[in-house]
């Protein structure tokens, strides 16, 4: 064994989702264990032109975007955090999500959070497999009570 050899990489199995069920003040993260390919697009919105003349189109960058998605495999009865998903998607509520490459009581673990809003839920129910649904979610126009703009940012995790 070479003992002076770490490993570079990391696998998404690795990884951990969670959501913020307190508030942005005084967060307190639960995870979404039951989560699996999580895909975040994030970098400038690239718009096409085209104009006269030209043989072909071109683009140019725009505004950041922030979006992605994951998928949630369902789980028979009661399911809390299934339930606190559906209640922020019907009603329209900001959820902050992170997503880090360890648990979060560690103080290594480290990735993103951002408030985002949950789009359409796309449920597939198919034979042997178990019901897996992929819910959309992208950034949100979002703010503290004293104003301040909230966007995607840096989160670590927290030894205890």
């Amino acid at each position: 064994m070479a003992s002076d050899l770490s490993r570079g990489a990391y696998s998404g199995k690795e990884t951990y989702l969670y959501y913020n069920s307190a508030t942005h003040a005084s967060q307190t993260w639960t995870e979404i264990v039951r989560a699996r390919n999580v895909q975040i697009n994030r970098g400038p919105n690239l718009s096409e032109i085209e104009f006269h003349g030209a043989s072909e189109t071109a683009n140019i960058p725009g505004y950041k975007r922030f979006s992605g998605s994951f998928e949630y495999v369902r789980k028979q009865g009661t399911d809390s955090v299934y339930s606190a998903l559906e209640t922020a998607r019907d009603a329209g509520d900001i959820i902050e999500l992170g997503h880090l490459n360890g648990p979060i009581t560690d103080g290594d673990s480290t990735g993103w959070q951002c408030p985002v809003l949950l789009g359409e839920f796309s449920e597939t129910a198919n034979g042997n497999d178990g019901v897996v649904v992929t819910i959309p979610f992208a950034k949100a126009d979002a703010y503290t009570s004293a104003g301040a703009s909230v966007d995607f940012d840096a989160l670590t995790g927290t030894t205890p």
